[in-house]
């Protein structure tokens, strides 16, 4: 279970040969797309069982881990993907009769390898279902920075954005949750000591051992739950086809800005974190912390603004009225209204 572009490389040609050297046959289905639908689920669904599969060997970024955690569920529960809508009440018919699966990350992004959820589009709706549950965390996993090592820049960067989203949003999420909390803080200190290094020299598998480190620690850490930032994104990426790390990475800052005025001391403990020069009070302390971050945005190379990342000005109404109905901000600091939605998305136009 991969996509296209893992399917072209020389790692992919890996695994299957190590598979047939050692003679377990196999079905492969490498179409997974960037943001997974329901299709992607069903032509996977109908690859392991025509193959005769027992196990789903997910190998690549989110999508692919996602997709490999959707048909493990939908080959042996009935219906659609959508009936187990976390948001509708899926998480209840979910049974621990799920096929075995091994995850192999080859981003380091999205930590989804670790995580207990699949994102899926509905094509109808437009709109991501998250289905949700224990019994979708991955039998095995196997994180292997050497697989990560010939990653572009660009998506370096844009998955690197989306671990350090899911670990600054995490924190600042409202509630008390100690082991999410220093998870957090950790993962946010591995991308700010690596994430660039990682964009500039893609074979420095310290760096890369990091990231994938940060990503795992950023899905472990947002089980406390994330923000407005997501709450953005999502619909950046079902309307205007964006690359989900890099919604968040363009969405994080001007979120963090809309938090500040009820974050300051987390966000001032992030300063620390990732030894930013701290002000005299909790509000400059904070603002160093936001500053940094915009700063390392920023000398990664990736769009700042949404018009320059294929976002038109008549989209703006479909994704405000997409990203009210989105739940991820429900853990928001601070409470948001339509208002606010409309003025964030205005303002990074």
């Amino acid at each position: 279970m991969t996509d296209p572009g893992f399917a072209k490389t020389g790692a992919y040609k890996s695994v299957v040969a190590t598979l047939e050297k050692a003679k377990i046959p196999f079905a492969a289905y490498t179409d997974v797309q960037g943001n997974p639908n329901e299709k992607d689920v069903h032509d996977g669904v109908a690859a392991y069982k025509t193959g005769g599969c027992q196990w789903i060997l997910g190998v690549g970024g989110g999508s692919p881990l996602d997709v490999a955690k959707a048909i493990r569920l939908m080959v042996t529960h009935s219906g659609s993907i959508f009936d187990y809508d976390d948001a509708l009440g899926g998480y209840d018919k979910i049974t621990s009769n799920v096929a075995p699966m091994i995850a192999i990350p080859t981003t380091a992004g999205t930590g989804s390898e670790v995580g207990r959820s699949t994102v899926i589009v509905n094509t109808k709706t437009k709109t991501k279902t998250i289905v949700f549950s224990p019994y979708l965390l991955a039998n095995y996993v196997f994180a292997d920075a050497r697989l990560t090592v010939d990653l572009p820049a660009k998506i370096t960067a844009a998955t690197g954005l989306d671990a350090l989203t899911h670990n600054v949003e995490s924190y600042l999420a409202k509630g008390t949750h100690p082991l999410a909390d220093s998870i957090a803080l950790g993962g946010i200190r591995l991308c700010a000591k690596s994430l660039k290094k990682a964009c500039d020299n893609g074979q420095d598998l310290e760096a890369r051992g990091d990231m994938l480190m940060a990503s795992m620690m950023g899905a472990i850490a947002f089980q406390k739950g994330l923000g407005v930032t997501h709450s953005l994104a999502h619909p950046l990426s079902t309307i205007a086809g964006m690359h989900h790390g890099l919604a968040n990475g363009i969405m994080l800052v001007p979120a963090m800005r809309f938090n500040a005025d009820v974050s300051r001391e987390r966000l001032t403990e992030i300063s620390r974190t990732v030894n930013a020069v701290l002000g005299r009070d909790t509000k400059s302390s904070a603002d160093a912390a936001i500053s940094y971050l915009e700063e390392l945005c920023r000398s990664i190379g990736l769009p700042r603004k949404l018009s320059d990342a294929g976002v038109k000005e008549e989209m703006l109404s479909e994704l405000v009225e997409q990203a009210v109905h989105d739940t991820c901000w429900h853990n928001n600091p601070k409470p948001v209204v339509k208002s606010d939605f409309e003025k964030l998305y205005a303002e990074t136009m």
